[in-house]
């Protein structure tokens, strides 16, 4: 499975500390061909951090409800972990995705 950047899929996060696991939405950043991807996770819960992206379109993305990227929280995912593949986000809210990237790890 190859995965595009701007992807929103859906992944079984497991519990490092105990048993179980929930499902949850990410943003897919990088795949290069292997088992695994950077993604930044998506959540409901606005946050009061600079690096937290509103999505704009999250209906476009798939999405319940109102959501967030969390750009500072970057994360490697194995592919195995998706549950499914729900849409890609607009391009505003992609170009939104870059800007912010930049300003969190590009700085000088």
């Amino acid at each position: 499975m190859t995965l595009q950047c701007g992807e929103v899929v859906v992944i079984r996060a497991r519990f490092n500390q105990a048993a179980g696991a929930k499902v949850r939405p990410v943003l897919v950043l990088l795949d290069t061909g292997d088992d695994d991807f950077v993604a930044a996770p998506i959540t409901s819960h606005a946050r009061n951090s600079k690096y937290d992206l509103t999505l704009r379109d999250w209906r476009i993305s798939g999405l319940n409800v109102p959501s967030y990227v969390r750009i500072h929280k970057l994360t490697v995912l194995a592919k195995s972990e998706i549950v499914r593949k729900l849409a890609a986000v607009s391009e505003t809210d992609r170009n939104s995705v870059v800007e912010l990237l930049c300003m969190a790890f590009c700085q000088r």
